[in-house]
């Protein structure tokens, strides 16, 4: 059963439970109204009588001609004396004089059945002066009355079960609109499922109610989606061109060696050096994709406190024997506590010296900073630079500004990448700065932890 049915009914049985009680306790209310008002309207009419005919009238035989003048329909007024005998007797219906006569010394009124029939008897004493010589009694059948309920019984069926089918009508068409917009994420989710096409849903800018900002969110997510699938894609494209290069690379030294390479010994050893070198490069590819995707996936950080100015000494220290140019640390303080993880950030530091190592000129400065709120890392070289287009794409993988040194420089477009995802990782940010021929800045921003100590 679909949700919007499930509502509908659900809203429907809801309005049933609260109509069917409150019809009852309507009818019940005003037939008891009704019934108050007839029996008083009886007393009415006693009180009329021993108010116009004096009780020697009352209890004189032969006065049944006075009494019919008060006679209401379907009724029938006696005159007792102090024995319940009938002295006197008006009646328009004969039925109800085979009820037994009752002579009461006090008034009372109430209902009661007769041949099953409701009847309504008032009594009243008859008095001459302080003493009580006898009863009047009026007895009705309130056909009157019953009709009146029963047609009120009908109006009641009638209007309940229009309001009922008004109900149940409104309920669906209710729900349609409202689960509309569900409705059109589910057609949507079966065409994207049988195209495999990125849809959006059209949005309501009228209503900002729970289905909208779903509506909305399923939006933002297929933009993530169709972002992912570009970026994978994209990722495909490029590690299949990555290896299809080493590998056509491999595939022609290797037709080389089964041709000449046995002859000429220096050519096999070239080829052999190719071969040997490309396996490294995809075998350093391939490792650099692994960290990436573990890194996509990390949840957690080893943490730890540590100087990151002997960090950045350290690293230094490993790779200026590498290169005859100069990296100068300059740091705010002489000693710079940090809480994160000590051998990720020293691979973001390694990835960008070694970037800078491979295009400065002459040297490249390492500052270090504190604020209040976190640690700053600012690489400056004095290297060839990147152009303004190129900066919004160095962070993607396998993105290369000089594509024809990359092979010199032995660079695969993931060191970047890697570099980002670490300092994500970190809640951190990490920019680049840099114009042709000027040099370039890379910025990392580390965050203070609100657990970390104060130093």
């Amino acid at each position: 059963m679909k949700i919007k049915t499930k509502a509908s009914l659900l809203s429907f049985f809801w309005l049933i439970c609260v109509l069917l009680p409150l019809t009852f306790i309507i009818y019940y209310l005003y037939a008891q109204f009704e019934k108050e008002e007839e029996m008083e309207t009886l007393q009415f009419t006693a009180n009329q009588i021993l108010t116009h005919i004096s009780p020697l009238e009352l209890l004189q035989e032969d006065s049944n001609r006075i009494l019919r003048r008060y006679l209401p329909d379907h009724s029938i007024i006696r005159s007792l004396d102090l024995s319940s005998k009938v002295i006197n007797q008006a009646t328009n219906n004969s039925e109800l004089a085979v009820i037994p006569p009752k002579h009461m010394d006090v008034q009372e009124s109430y209902a009661q059945k007769f041949n099953d029939q409701t009847v309504m008897i008032v009594r009243t004493p008859i008095r001459q002066g302080i003493q009580i010589i006898g009863t009047l009694e009026i007895i009705k059948e309130p056909i009157e009355l019953d009709q009146s309920l029963y047609r009120l019984i009908g109006i009641i069926v009638i209007v309940t079960l229009a309001a009922m089918l008004i109900s149940l009508s409104a309920s669906f068409l209710l729900s349609k609109l409202l689960f509309l917009p569900l409705s059109r994420m589910i057609q949507t989710m079966k065409e994207i499922e049988t195209s495999i096409a990125i849809k959006k849903l059209p949005l309501n800018q009228k209503s900002k109610d729970e289905l909208y900002q779903l509506s909305e969110t399923f939006n933002h997510l297929m933009e993530r989606i169709e972002i992912s699938m570009k970026k994978q894609r994209q990722f495909i494209s490029d590690a299949s061109h990555e290896f299809k290069t080493s590998l056509t690379i491999i595939e022609g030294y290797t037709s080389l060696i089964r041709r000449w390479g046995f002859e000429n010994m220096d050519l096999h050893m070239e080829a052999l050096k190719a071969v040997h070198n490309e396996s490294k490069r995809m075998k350093h590819i391939t490792y650099q994709l692994l960290e990436l995707a573990e890194m996509e996936h990390a949840e957690r950080l080893t943490l730890c406190v540590f100087d990151l100015v002997t960090l950045c000494e350290e690293s230094i220290q490993l790779l200026q024997p590498l290169s005859n140019k100069e990296f100068i640390l300059v740091p705010s303080e002489r000693s710079m506590m940090i809480e994160a993880d000590q051998l990720q950030i020293k691979q973001v530091i390694f990835i960008i010296l070694d970037n800078a190592m491979k295009y400065m000129k002459h040297q490249t400065h390492i500052y270090l900073s504190k604020t209040d709120s976190n640690h700053c890392i600012r690489i400056v070289d004095d290297g060839l630079g990147i152009p303004t287009e190129e900066l919004p794409f160095v962070f993607e993988r396998f993105y290369r500004v000089d594509r024809s040194r990359s092979r010199q420089t032995g660079g695969s477009g993931l060191g970047l990448a890697i570099a980002k995802s670490i300092v994500s990782l970190h809640h951190g940010t990490i920019q680049i700065v840099s114009e042709r021929h000027k040099g370039t800045e890379v910025i990392v921003t580390i965050p203070k932890l609100k657990t970390s100590n104060p130093f």
